[in-house]
């Protein structure tokens, strides 16, 4: 499993087939109301290191109900003069998914079966059963991991699922422990059904392991490995975090991985303790979502399967049951009414409604976690409340407004952000959501700044909280989120037969643990729309009030308890407050209170791991003591030059959240949202003066109007050069996608720092995404033009491309509302200074965070070594990042975005004639321009040849804990390229319409294998499936070395190379030898060849992902980008339509032309090894700083700063490496 990054409110969980799980436990809320849309958002996400604007600008989040049997008529507008609610209606019970089974054997199993038919002829099977780290004792923290890593990884039936086609991993969280199979009906090897294989898998995995001492030593390597690999800063900050969030509690000292003195210590014996008292069927749930047709037959083979386990027998001879409460934990609540129906009091179990009393609240004292690895300044406040179960038309509709309110919360926060100058808060995010992992409902509010605006960032965000409590939601606002909600719960439902397994087996899990009512997304949108008229805007403004008075009224919770005798909250929910804080600040800053790079060092505190022992914990707090925070080392430290220390205590964040109460307040105000961003008198206008018309493709003599008879795909051409490519699916029923592709990204740069130079295309689009405004329209009116028409866009630039991407809903307008924002961003951008400011601000920011990230750092440091400091594939620096300006940043991007280099894409659910009449009707009626390329410089990779201790290099970082990893980079071929043409690169293949070829590439012959297009891409691929499973097999499995080790294609479209990586991390003891293991697996293909299984299992793996990736139309999109691409001139739709042949006829001498190109010898390879720990030693900490010296030499000569690198070098004794 991959790392799951992890903000406020979040689950660490440890999973046995790739790193500990960080985030939101089963994907986040399930809330039956909360499945995530994103729309209205601008952001920016150059490549390459490197920002995601959607990280910094916080995304505009709007969440609805997925239900219904039916579908009432489309509602145009939502409710201006809501329906007096009949208390029988809203006491309706909501019915339960009528294809939902469920089930107990005999022996206590319980199991859950839905028929699901996407992805096609595939199902999934889970098996969770009922034990995590909660269910530890104090010498047992992490052997429920631990038992997870040998029970899967132990099973030789799990192992011959290999090579099916079938997916399979686990995870280990606070309460439970699940083993989850990918598989496809029929097992591609021998035909027969792979239920019963995958079922039979399951068992002996739960409840029949070997548990043999030698697997045990190899995940015990395996699990410190993953201890040391996942123990980032922001894994520490998560850890701090979930501490204070549950001081009163086992979640907030019992973490899945455990305590390394521990793991190192346990027996056999331990195991076989830990796995006979815990793993048995009453204790277990199985989960079977999938395309079978008969639940019938699953149910039989369920029973078949598991039916003869014997059960666990308890006191008086009574088979056990599975725990009612898992574990009773107690959890300190936020609300200020105890008699709040919300929260179903009297629904919950003995010992779940703790803390639910409050008579005397009290202002809760913000928490501090220090270090200096962290970067920026954060605030995060909690408010941790009882789950309220959706159970009935009032649940419901409880759910629905708290979206509303928090969707225009954020929008609010958004504003403020786009518009401020001084980019006083860098980042922000507000959720409001159950997790059943933890038992709980938290509100959260996270804030991200500058140390030096840490009170102005919160009070911006605060004083924002209050004007939306005291003054509301307004009527255009509550008017254009209900419609946004409601039509997307529409579209949902609309697309209820298209939801992948997975996403519905989560839902169905979480919202179990949780206590919801399973609906599917049809009854679930014909429940909202029979409550949704009955909601005032007034009532929308009292849950406002109740759910965010927590942050508004801080540090007067007494006088919240007198207004709520008021009435002034919502009936069911009352006021609340807040039940933690937690900051997180640098230890050092510079002298203006900036952040600052550093790589300190201090001595490992009892709390760096977040862990502390129970009873302990219990009895500080029982004593009225606090949780201690991670003290100050103080001389520890290795204090960077130029550095003052940074230090808040809790009292003065207290006063700053307190004291906003008496800012000036004043309401927002509505403004106008329009129908149309371009009116049809001044659409007409458009189409009278450019007369737009689409015009026969290259070398064809008539308009193209049919779809290819393979593919389905229609590529049309316009009169100004637009290209269009789409093609109409199902995936999404009445959504689509569209990408606007333009060749050009970072490589048309100026290789140097200058107004138009490196970092000016990412500096372009993250400045015309910040300001959001296009025409005459403002950003405001854009973003909620956005939300009623569910369009989410992100504007992102490559090395080889700027590229923007849209999903939006493709109905009732939206195909006009979408082309109208592309035709006015190409042509009516807005730009302003204030949004180059905040670009080069968070550039600046995501540079100077560099050296305190172990990965980025080391990775930077391998790419510098391969492709040297002047170049587009790297992240632009200070001095580059200053010497561009908004002219030159406007001038370089917008030089790109012309109609005959402009390719458009387009995927989804729509009516292709008004897809083709609004495309030529807007895109048609842009200029016709082309891209000059004489006056630009398009950038190719120069692999750098240096010594081999230049190509080699070591990064160090002073920590307080150690870790390491390394990375491998070397040349590789590029996407397209061709190896059956003499003196290197061919033509452009022929684009032939016909189907002639398609026969003629199934032959032996190698000669038409390696003429196709495809030839090296499916090569390089099939090669690097292999070379994952022989990493894993030898440095992984076999050396036990690593936790994690991957190879990686870098493969580009349009420049002439490529380049692989490999990444590994280990221990610092271990991680030369890691690296070197995973240089001889990369080698050794020479001498210890490919066999005909492995390709044949590698070609299985990778058929079987294209088939499912097809029923998702951002894959789709992404293989018709670029087919009438005049920089990409070998890709065409013969590329599509034989994709899978071109893998099916692959052979292992292809494997080994691909590889044969690969650059493997010392003089081609470059690497980089990173080390933290507690003190680097004066020989390493000499080496760092010749590095950095070398580094700092090297970017004054790329400036001209002759004598500034000489001065540098005399400094530092020549700056010798």
């Amino acid at each position: 499993m991959v790392a799951k990054g992890c903000v406020k409110k979040t689950v660490p969980s440890a999973g046995a087939g790739g790193a500990v799980r960080l985030g939101r436990s089963r994907g986040g809320t399930a809330r039956p109301v909360l499945r995530a849309r994103t729309c209205a958002t601008l952001s920016v996400s150059p490549r390459g290191g490197n920002l995601r604007g959607g990280n910094l600008r916080g995304l505009l989040r709007v969440s609805v109900p997925v239900f219904g049997q039916s579908c009432r008529a489309p509602r145009s507008t939502a409710p201006t003069r809501a329906v007096k609610a009949d208390d029988a209606l809203l006491e309706q019970q909501l019915p339960e998914h009528p294809l939902l089974r469920r089930g107990t054997l005999s022996n206590g199993l319980r199991y859950v079966i839905l028929p699901n038919s996407t992805p096609p002829q595939r199902f999934e099977a889970h098996l969770e059963v009922h034990v995590g780290s909660v269910d530890e004792n104090e010498k047992q923290q992490g052997l429920a991991h631990l038992v997870e890593h040998v029970t899967f990884l132990g099973s030789r039936k799990r192992e011959q699922l290999l090579g099916t086609g079938t997916r399979s991993n686990a995870y280990t969280d606070f309460h439970h422990t699940v083993f989850h199979i990918h598989a496809p009906n029929l097992n591609s090897t021998n035909g027969k059904p792979m239920l019963p294989q995958v079922l039979s898998a399951l068992r002996e995995i739960a409840f029949e392991p070997d548990l043999l001492p030698s697997r045990m030593e190899k995940e015990r390597r395996a699990v410190l490995a993953e201890m040391q690999m996942m123990n980032t800063i922001d894994y520490r900050v998560d850890v701090q975090l979930l501490t204070y969030l549950h001081e009163e509690n086992a979640l907030g000292c019992r973490f899945p991985i455990g305590l390394e003195e521990q793991i190192k210590q346990w027996t056999r014996e331990d195991l076989v303790e830990f796995h006979d008292k815990w793993y048995f069927p009453a204790n277990a749930t199985l989960y079977v979502v999938g395309d079978f047709e008969s639940s019938d037959e699953v149910e039989a083979m369920v029973g078949d399967t598991f039916g003869d386990l014997l059960p666990r027998m308890g006191e008086h001879s009574v088979p056990a049951s599975r725990h009612d409460v898992r574990p009773p934990v107690k959890h300190t609540y936020g609300n200020l009414d105890k008699h709040a129906s919300a929260y179903g009091f009297g629904e919950h179990l003995e010992g779940e409604d703790e803390g639910l009393s409050v008579t005397v609240p009290e202002t809760v004292k913000p928490s501090i976690f220090r270090h200096p690895l962290l970067h920026e300044f954060s605030i995060n406040m909690f408010c941790k409340l009882p789950v309220m179960r959706v159970k009935n038309l009032q649940d419901l509709k409880r759910s629905f407004i708290g979206r509303v309110v928090l969707s225009v919360l954020k929008f609010r926060l958004n504003s403020h952000f786009a518009s401020d100058e001084d980019l006083k808060i860098t980042s922000f995010d507000l959720d409001f959501s159950d997790s059943g992992r933890e038992g709980c409902t938290v509100t959260t509010l996270t804030v991200t700044a500058e140390p030096r605006h840490w009170k102005e960032a919160i009070q911006l965000a605060v004083n924002e909280v209050r004007r939306m409590k005291e003054f509301g939601i307004t009527k255009s606002e509550f008017k254009h989120y209900c419609e946004a909600l409601l039509r997307d719960s529409r579209q949902l439902s609309e697309q209820a037969g298209t939801v992948p397994s997975i996403d519905n087996l989560d839902f169905v899990m979480e919202s179990d643990a949780l206590g919801h009512v399973v609906m599917d997304q049809k009854q679930s949108h014909e429940a909202l729309e029979s409550v949704v008229d009955t909601i005032e805007l007034e009532e929308v403004n009292s849950y406002a009030r109740s759910i965010l008075s927590y942050i508004s009224d801080f540090g007067s919770e007494a006088d919240l308890v007198r207004e709520g005798e008021e009435a002034r909250f919502a009936d069911d929910m009352g006021p609340t407050r807040a039940t933690s804080i937690v900051t997180c600040i640098p230890a050092y800053v510079d002298k203006d209170g900036g952040s600052i790079a550093t790589g300190g060092s201090h001595a490992r505190g009892q709390n760096s791991m977040g862990q502390m022992d129970h009873e302990e914990l219990e009895a500080i707090m029982e004593q009225g003591g606090e949780l201690p925070v991670p003290e100050d080392s103080g001389d520890a430290f290795n204090v960077p030059e130029n550095a003052v220390e940074f230090n808040l205590d809790a009292t003065e964040i207290a006063d700053v959240i307190s004291e906003v109460r008496s800012l000036p307040l004043e309401p927002v105000e509505d403004f106008e949202v329009p129908d149309n961003l371009i009116s049809d008198k001044e659409l007409g206008e458009l189409i009278a003066l450019s007369e737009p018309a689409f015009v026969p493709l290259e070398g064809q003599q008539r308009v193209n109007s049919e779809p290819d008879p393979v593919t389905g795909i229609v590529q049309k051409k316009l009169s100004n050069g637009v290209a269009v490519n789409y093609c109409k699916t199902d995936n999404e029923p009445q959504a689509a996608m569209i990408r606007v592709v333009a060749s050009g990204g970072r490589g048309v740069e100026k290789p140097m720092a200058a107004p138009n130079g490196l970092g000016s295309v990412a500096l372009g689009t993250r400045a015309l995404s910040e300001v959001g405004a296009i025409g005459q329209w403002e950003r405001q009116q854009v973003e909620l033009f956005c939300v009623s028409n569910l369009i989410h866009f992100v504007l992102e630039t490559t090395e080889e491309f700027v590229v923007l991407d849209f999903h939006f809903a493709s109905t009732g307008g939206g195909i006009r509302a979408v082309m109208e924002m592309i035709h006015l961003l190409l042509q009516s951008p807005r730009w302003d200074e204030s949004s180059l400011t905040r670009a080069k601000q968070a550039y600046r920011a995501h540079y100077s965070s560099l050296g305190k990230s172990l990965e980025r750092a080391t990775l930077n440091n391998a790419l510098t070594a391969m492709v040297g400091q002047s170049c587009c594939f790297l992240d632009p620096v200070p001095e580059e990042l200053d010497a561009v300006t908004l002219k030159g940043a406007a001038e370089v991007l917008m030089a790109q975005l012309v109609s005959r280099n402009l390719e458009v894409n387009v995927v989804g659910d729509f009516d292709e004639g008004e897809l083709e009449d609004t495309i030529l009707k807007l895109l048609g009626t842009l200029p016709e321009r082309s891209v000059d390329w004489s006056e630009w410089v398009d950038h190719s990779i120069e692999f750098v040849r240096g010594s081999l201790q230049q190509n080699n290099t070591k990064f160090l970082l002073a920590d307080s804990d150690e870790r390491a990893c390394a990375y491998i980079i070397g040349p590789a071929p590029y996407r397209w390229q061709d190896i059956s043409a003499s003196g290197g690169e061919a033509a452009s293949s022929s684009g032939s319409d016909g189907l002639g070829g398609f026969m003629d590439f199934l032959g032996d012959a190698p000669k038409e294998r390696q003429e196709h297009p495809l030839f090296m891409s499916v090569s390089l691929s099939l090669m690097a499936e292999i070379i994952n499973s022989r990493l894993f097999t030898t440095v992984r499995d076999s050396l036990g070395l690593t936790y994690d080790v991957s190879f990686e294609l870098q493969l580009l479209d349009r420049m002439k190379k490529s380049w692989y990586s490999v990444s590994v991390t280990s221990t610092p003891a271990k991680i030369d030898d890691a690296l070197d293991a995973s240089l001889h697996v990369l080698r050794e293909l020479t001498s210890r060849r490919v066999s005909q299984q492995e390709l044949d299992r590698a070609r299985r793996t990778l058929l079987a992902r294209h088939e499912t990736d097809l029923k998702d139309n951002s894959y789709l999109i992404g293989l018709l980008t670029h087919l009438q691409c005049g920089t990409v001139p070998r890709k065409d739709i013969r590329c599509l339509r034989e994709l899978t042949s071109v893998y099916s006829a692959a052979t292992v001498a292809d494997i080994y032309e691909a590889y044969n190109r690969l650059g493997l010898s010392d003089q081609e390879i470059y690497t980089c090894t990173g080390v933290s720990g507690e003190s680097l030693g004066e020989e390493e900490a000499g080496r760092q700083k010749q590095l950095e010296a070398a580094a700092a030499i090297a970017m004054a000569s790329r400036n001209g700063n002759l004598f500034e690198a000489l001065r540098i070098a005399l400094e530092n004794g020549g700056g010798k490496k």
